[in-house]
C-alpha cells in the first residue's frame, strides 16, 4: 500500500515571500523553511500573526537557504514552542546568524511603529542556532516516520539547496529558490533524480531575462556613463549574493582599467559580514572559483573599495564631491540605508539608480522600476529626476525558460515514470499561473499553483 503524505502551503503560496511549507507524513510533521513575509516594508504585519500550526508539534525544520524570506521567522518559531532540530548546509547556518540579527533590529523598529512587541530577540536567535545542525550536499539524513532528506546544490546563493525527501522509494523535492547560472561565484543548479513530486519556485515564471552574456560590459557602461556625468551610481543590492557578485565584477572592471577609477562605497555592515562568511566557506564556490581563492586571489578586494560602518559615515557620503558608486541595502528599497541615499540622489539628473533584482509589489524599488516620477520617502515627496535603470542579468533566480527546462529535466531524470505533479509556488499570482500553463502545454506535466492555506495529498 502506498504511503500518503499531505503538503500544507502556509507561506510562499500566491506570493514570493514568506516561504513556509509543511510535509505531514501521518506520524511526523516536517517544516520546510520559515521565512518572513515582505512587501512594501521589510517586515509585513502578517509576520506577527500566530503560526497556522502548533510549533510544538513539528518534528523537524529543514531550511533551504539563508535569504530572510526563508529563515526570518525561525526565531519566532522557537520562541513559540519549537524544540526540535533545524537542518541546513553549513554555509546556510553561517549566513543565517548575521541575517537574523539584522532582521531582529528591523523587527524592533517595525514593532515600535505598529505598536507590537518585537517578533523575537537575541535570546531567541541564540536558542535557534543551538538547535541548528548542518550537513553537506548529498549526505542522506534519516528523519522521523521513515523519511530521509538529501540536499542538492540549487546555485542560488552560497550553500543554497534543493531538499529531496524520500520515503519507501517515492520522493518530493522542495526547490527553495533556483539559481539561473548568473553568479560568477557559484556552481550551476543540480538536477535531482527519481523525483515524483516537485514544489518549485516561480519568481520569474512569466518573464525571460535579457541576454546575460553582455552583463559585465553593460555594468561597465553604467559606471562609465555615470562617471562622465559626475553623478552617483546607486545600486540597491541584497546583502547576500547580489552584493558579492557586484563587488567581484566591479573589481574586475577597475583592476583591468575598463572603467574610470571612482570611489566604491559598500554601505551595509550586514553585506560586509556576509562577504566575510563567503570567504570563510569557499568550498561552496564553483570549482573554478575555489581554485582562484586557493591560489591566493583576493576576489573582493580592490583599491577603490571603502566599507561604511556607521550611520554618520553613511550620511557623509553625499558631501563627498565627484562621481562615486554606492552599494547599499535593502535590495528592494523597503528599508535600510539605501533609502537615505535615494532621497539624496533621486532629484539629481546626473545620478543613476540601478535596480538589479526582484522588487516586491508595493516596494519603493518596484515603484521606481515601473517609472514613478514622484515617490514618498519617510513622509517626504521626492521628485525623480535621476536615471532609473534595470539590469536583471544579476538575478539570482531562473527565468521562465530555465524553470520550464528545469522541470522537464527533473521529470526526465525519473526513470520510474516522470513527475506525477508539480506545485508552483513562491511567485506572484500572474507569474505562477503563467508557469503552470507553460508546464502543462509545453512539457505535459500536471501542474497547479496552490494558494495560501491549501493542501495537497502526495503518495510519499
Amino acid at each position: 500500500m502506498e504511503n500518503k503524505s499531505t503538503i500544507f502551503f502556509y507561506g510562499g503560496a500566491g506570493t514570493v515571500t514568506g516561504s513556509n511549507f509543511l510535509l505531514d507524513g501521518g506520524h511526523s510533521k516536517i517544516l520546510i523553511d520559515c521565512g518572513l513575509f515582505q512587501g512594501e516594508h521589510s517586515f509585513d504585519d502578517t509576520n506577527w500573526l500566530p503560526f497556522p500550526f502548533n510549533p510544538g508539534e513539528i518534528s523537524y525544520l529543514i531550511n533551504t537557504h539563508a535569504h530572510i524570506d526563508h529563515i526570518g521567522r525561525i526565531p519566532k518559531l522557537v520562541k513559540d514552542g519549537y524544540t526540535g532540530r533545524i537542518l541546513s548546509t553549513e554555509a546556510t547556518k553561517a549566513l543565517a546568524e548575521p541575517m537574523l540579527l539584522d532582521a531582529m533590529e528591523l523587527s524592533r523598529r517595525t514593532a515600535e511603529h505598529i505598536g507590537k512587541e518585537p517578533l523575537y530577540d537575541e535570546v531567541d536567535i541564540r536558542q535557534a542556532l543551538s538547535q541548528w545542525d548542518t550537513v553537506p550536499y548529498h549526505k542522506v539524513v534519516e528523519l522521523p516516520d521513515g523519511f530521509s532528506v538529501e540536499f542538492f546544490d540549487s546555485g542560488h546563493i552560497l550553500g543554497s539547496a534543493l531538499a529531496k525527501f524520500t520515503r519507501a522509494g517515492k520522493s518530493v523535492v522542495f526547490t527553495g529558490d533556483l539559481g539561473g547560472g548568473n553568479s560568477p561565484l557559484l556552481s550551476l543548479c543540480e538536477i535531482p533524480e527519481g523525483v515524483d513530486y516537485l514544489v518549485m519556485e516561480s519568481v520569474y515564471g512569466d518573464r525571460v531575462q535579457k541576454d546575460r552574456t553582455n552583463r559585465l560590459e553593460d555594468l561597465g557602461k553604467y559606471i562609465t556613463d555615470n562617471a562622465e556625468r559626475g553623478g552617483t551610481l546607486l545600486i540597491p543590492a541584497f546583502s547576500t549574493e547580489r552584493t558579492q557578485d557586484l563587488l567581484y565584477e566591479i573589481r574586475a572592471l577597475m583592476t583591468e582599467k575598463k572603467v574610470p577609477s571612482v570611489p566604491v562605497y559598500l554601505d551595509s555592515p550586514l553585506a560586509e559580514k556576509i562577504t566575510a562568511s563567503y570567504l570563510a566557506y569557499p568550498q561552496y564556490f564553483s570549482k573554478a572559483m575555489q581554485q582562484r581563492v586557493q591560489g591566493g586571489e583576493h576576489i573582493f578586494e580592490f583599491a577603490e573599495l571603502q566599507y561604511v560602518h556607521d550611520a554618520g559615515e553613511s550620511r557623509a557620503i553625499a558631501a563627498r564631491p565627484g562621481p562615486k558608486i554606492i552599494l547599499a541595502g535593502s535590495g528592494m528599497s523597503n528599508g535600510g540605508r539605501v533609502v537615505g541615499h535615494e532621497a539624496e540622489i533621486l532629484p539629481d539628473q546626473k545620478s543613476t539608480v540601478l535596480i538589479v533584482g526582484y522588487q516586491a509589489a508595493g516596494s519603493l524599488g518596484r515603484k521606481l522600476a515601473e517609472g514613478a516620477k514622484q515617490v514618498s520617502i519617510k513622509g517626504q515627496k521626492i521628485t525623480v529626476r535621476a536615471h532609473v535603470d534595470t539590469m536583471y542579468g544579476y538575478s539570482a533566480h531562473m527565468d521562465s525558460e530555465q524553470l520550464l527546462a528545469f522541470a522537464q529535466q527533473v521529470g526526465e531524470a525519473n526513470t520510474g515514470g516522470g513527475l506525477r505533479e508539480v506545485f508552483v509556488v513562491m511567485g506572484e499570482p500572474a507569474a505562477a499561473s503563467f508557469l503552470v500553463q507553460r508546464l502543462r502545454d509545453y512539457v505535459g506535466l500536471h501542474a497547479t499553483a496552490p494558494t495560501a492555506g491549501e493542501k495537497a495529498e502526495v503518495a510519499v
